[in-house]
């Protein structure tokens, strides 16, 4: 018995310390549309650790694994080794995602997204996506009437993990007996 309640109280921590799903979405002001989601630990307003990004854009998802980086004010440059800094605030946002690493590879990017608030006069505040496969591209500068939205993707019903906590407890009832056995 021991060992279902040590079991049980390890996929809880498991499932604690697992990172959290968001969805996004950036309406462009005359209308186009990026939307996607991530994963990351939402620490205050910043998404910390961002992996597993996905993008779609006009109706067409981002192809293959994205990099993601921030603008460098001092470098003038993507940073990749910064990493990407999303927040619910969009005045916080400053980010990359692409289908090549923006900093080393910036010629072989075909579609990519990024969202820069900066003091940087060479980028300033600005919103761009692209896709150069099909022709798709959107320009702004997210203070007019773009929207920006970053929020928690829905949490599975608390019923299935019940239900997975009663097998794990089916489970280890037929091991205690068979091992009494």
């Amino acid at each position: 018995m021991k060992k279902i309640i040590s079991a049980a109280l390890l996929l809880a921590a498991f499932a604690s310390a697992h990172a959290e799903t968001f969805n996004f979405s950036y309406t462009f002001a005359d209308g186009p549309a990026v939307t996607g989601s991530l994963t990351g630990h939402l620490v205050g307003d910043l998404v910390e650790g961002v992996s597993n990004v996905h993008i779609n854009f006009n109706g067409t998802d981002f192809a293959g694994a994205l990099s993601g980086a921030s603008w460098s004010a001092v470098t003038h440059d993507w940073s990749s080794a910064a990493g990407a800094v999303v927040s619910t605030n969009a005045a916080k946002n400053n980010f990359i995602f692409a289908d090549a690493d923006p900093q080393h590879n910036a010629a072989d990017v075909s579609t990519q997204f990024y969202f820069v608030n900066s003091r940087d006069a060479l980028i300033g505040n600005q919103a761009y996506a692209v896709n150069w496969n099909n022709g798709d591209i959107a320009f702004d500068q997210p203070t007019r009437n773009a929207t920006w939205s970053l929020v928690a993707a829905p949490v599975p019903e608390p019923a299935s993990t019940a239900m997975l906590l009663a097998g794990l407890g089916l489970v280890g009832t037929f091991a205690l007996r068979r091992r009494q056995a």
